[in-house]
């Protein structure tokens, strides 16, 4: 499997940081809530490794969208299953979703198309990549399911998939007494030729190209 250097893996999560930064800014303005970094990793994987990290136990709510352009992978919006439906609720008012429950997916794709595009509109404003993303689709299930998705959607190639993760906390403002807090993470999951794209992008912009 390919290895990322120090500084490599020091490069692309400080992208991911940053890309994240704007991600964040615009959803906290779009809930009305405080939502701040928490953790920020790169690495290549084996996607089929990914289950192993995180609850069989949980179930989880994946916004999931297709990234094409000069890059190509999976990026991936993750919260467990109640955090889900509270964030969701923040956007669409109690008698909406008591009248019509898909307006909780509805709710959950307009995340995810505000945390993608702001992150993706850094990526092109950093390194000049144009990437667009898919209409999101909500995936629920546990981490075997949803990684397995994930394998499928990246045609079946497991290993040497770079994996930008970005851990996340929210932070509703408007809900001070307890359950106001939760967490999610970021996926971008680039293949290997992308992986390749990108580290030649990254050194283009050191060298001031």
């Amino acid at each position: 499997m390919m290895q990322l250097s120090g500084f490599q893996s020091d490069a692309l999560r400080e992208i991911g940081s940053i890309g994240m930064g704007n991600a964040t800014t615009a959803l906290s303005q779009l809930l009305d809530c405080k939502v701040q970094l928490n953790l920020s990793n790169s690495q290549v994987i084996d996607i089929a490794s990914m289950p192993s990290m995180m609850p069989s136990s949980i179930t989880l709510a994946a916004i999931m969208m297709e990234l094409t352009g000069d890059l190509n992978g999976i990026m991936m919006v993750l919260f467990d299953s109640n955090s889900a439906v509270t964030l969701s609720s923040l956007l669409v008012s109690k008698n909406t979703l008591e009248e019509d429950p898909g307006m909780y997916e509805s709710a959950l794709n307009e995340i995810g198309n505000i945390l993608a595009g702001s992150y993706l509109k850094n990526i092109y404003d950093l390194l000049g990549a144009k990437v667009l993303q898919s209409t999101p689709e909500i995936v629920i299930g546990d981490a075997q399911k949803l990684f397995a998705e994930i394998a499928v959607r990246l045609r079946g190639g497991s290993t040497d998939i770079l994996n930008i993760e970005t851990m996340f906390q929210v932070q509703v403002l408007s809900r001070p007494q307890s359950n106001s807090t939760f967490y999610g993470d970021m996926f971008v999951f680039l293949d290997k030729d992308s992986l390749s794209s990108l580290l030649i992008l990254i050194e283009k912009l050191l060298n001031g190209e």
